[in-house]
């Protein structure tokens, strides 16, 4: 649901004439009334008000789908039947949705009586206590209800952005779910691991409170591996203190998902190293991986054996002292990878780089790694290697940071950037020859000096922040580039006014 799509207008006709008995839109299609053999109704909230022939509906005993297709978020409920009359006409209904209708604020029982039900989107409605599939961003629902089992054919149950924090009891006996959003591990109920063993789910999953699984045979039984999972999320409790971290990591061991995974993303892994299958490549499609807060590990895993690997986001690895050859794993590591970022690494001081890795990074990220040995203190950046794929260079607070120093100009050093941000740099000098890379189209700077150098410098700029200067007013030889079409000035306290040029 949300979805949008186009359709060429002769298909489109062409899909009218076919399903003309069978599909029914409000205010596109003529008639006055819904058809008894009716079996798809679509309409906008907006165009309830004004039909009359809502009583027509009832008799349309075989509806299959009940699709509000508008493109604003929020409606009332404006029919004049209630949701328990509804449900008592419609057995046969398979997708329903009442997508941002904010005045339906719970569902009746009967909704259980509906055996055919596949789809029920209640997202963005004000409901607190009832849910079948679509509930993401219902922001006060608490709860699930306990009879949610009844919905025998319920294939899809989503409720990301709630307040719900554990699954029903009998949850498992929705065996023809195939897709769930989040699943709560509770070590004092039924609701472990072999509950989630007996669905047959894939797409994208969350498994949430993996610090209750005690005994690293109970994750085998999740059957993990046998989901065609392309994204997965293990989260544990930020609180959680291990006791025997050869256990937590037999435990991970044991979660292994298929090869068919892209996206992996784990939080407060509370082990101290990870178990093969995250590095060995036995996760050969793997494009995105976030590790996230992994406060009891020591070392890195040698990620950069993963091959297809295209984004590594690494946050929070608070025993990291140091990065080096572990990381990379082989001499050319990282092939593929196009972004890198380190953040919140608070005990990290050295990293060894080798100049064989990384081969197509685009975007580096280091964000708050106070003790990263030269960070703080960094005056120049040589670089004798040609980087040929970086888009985006960010340089920021490096108060003593000056220049460049490259033995061939910016331009053929740096042929693919097209963003630069140099900023709260003060005694930054200008570059090599006076000379940007040719191709940036997006700039923000905090330095005259390098302002002042744009015109001459830049034919291709188009966007540029200007930022966190202390003047009254730019001096005459401050004159841009005619290319601009976007010009942003922020934190200059004493700025009075500006030259017409």
């Amino acid at each position: 649901f949300g979805r949008r799509f186009l359709m060429h207008d002769l298909m489109n006709d062409l899909a009218k004439y076919v399903c003309a008995d069978f599909c029914f839109r409000l205010k596109f299609d003529k008639g006055q009334c819904i058809q008894k053999t009716t079996r798809h109704f679509s309409f906008d909230f907006d165009d309830v008000k004004s039909f009359d022939g809502f009583g027509s509906l009832t008799d349309a005993k075989r509806l299959r789908s009940f699709l509000p297709i508008s493109q604003v978020l929020t409606h009332d409920w404006n029919f004049k039947i209630s949701l328990h009359d509804l449900f008592s006409k419609i057995k046969f209904i398979r997708v329903l949705s009442f997508f941002g209708c904010s005045d339906i604020r719970e569902v009746p029982d009967s909704v259980a009586d509906l055996k055919h039900l596949h789809s029920l989107d209640l997202s963005r409605t004000t409901i607190q206590s009832y849910l079948t599939q679509y509930l993401n961003y219902c922001f006060i629902l608490e709860e699930l209800p306990i009879n949610l089992h009844k919905l025998t054919k319920l294939r899809c149950l989503e409720f990301e952005g709630t307040r719900v924090s554990k699954l029903p009891m009998h949850f498992g006996e929705l065996k023809n779910l195939q897709v769930l959003s989040t699943f709560f591990v509770d070590r004092n109920s039924e609701l472990g691991t072999k509950q989630l063993g007996g669905l047959n789910l894939h797409g994208r999953l969350s498994i949430n409170d993996v610090q209750n699984i005690l005994n690293p045979l109970d994750a085998l039984e999740a059957n993990v591996k046998d989901k065609h999972l392309v994204e997965l999320e293990l989260d544990w409790k930020s609180d959680h203190i291990p006791d025997d971290p050869r256990k937590e990591k037999e435990v991970l061991q044991n979660l292994q998902p298929s090869n068919l995974l892209e996206n992996l993303s784990m939080r407060n892994y509370s082990g101290t190293e990870f178990p093969s299958w995250v590095f060995d490549n036995s996760l050969s499609n793997l494009v995105f991986l976030k590790l996230e807060d992994c406060k009891y590990c020591l070392c890195l895993p040698p990620l950069g054996l993963l091959s297809s690997l295209k984004t590594l986001e690494i946050e929070g690895f608070d025993g990291i002292v140091s990065v080096g050859a572990e990381f990379y794993g082989s001499n050319s590591s990282f092939a593929s990878l196009d972004c890198l970022e380190f953040q919140n690494m608070k005990e990290w001081e050295e990293w060894e780089c080798k100049t064989t890795s990384f081969p197509r990074l685009r975007q580096l990220l280091v964000f708050k790694c106070p003790k990263l040995k030269d960070c703080q203190n960094l005056r120049r950046i040589s670089q004798e290697y040609a980087h040929n794929h970086l888009m985006n260079l960010y340089i920021h607070d490096c108060p003593q940071f000056k220049s460049f120093l490259f033995p061939k100009p910016m331009e053929i050093r740096f042929s693919s950037l097209t963003a630069l941000y140099i900023t709260k740099c003060p005694e930054v000098e200008l570059f090599p020859d006076r000379g940007f890379p040719l191709n940036i189209k997006e700039m923000s700077l905090s330095c005259l000096k390098l302002i002042a150098s744009l015109r001459e410098s830049l034919k291709c700029l188009e966007s540029l922040c200007i930022g966190n200067l202390d003047v009254e007013f730019f001096p005459d030889e401050v004159l841009l580039p005619p290319s601009i079409t976007s010009l942003r000035i922020n934190h200059c306290p004493n700025l009075k006014k500006m030259h017409y040029k």
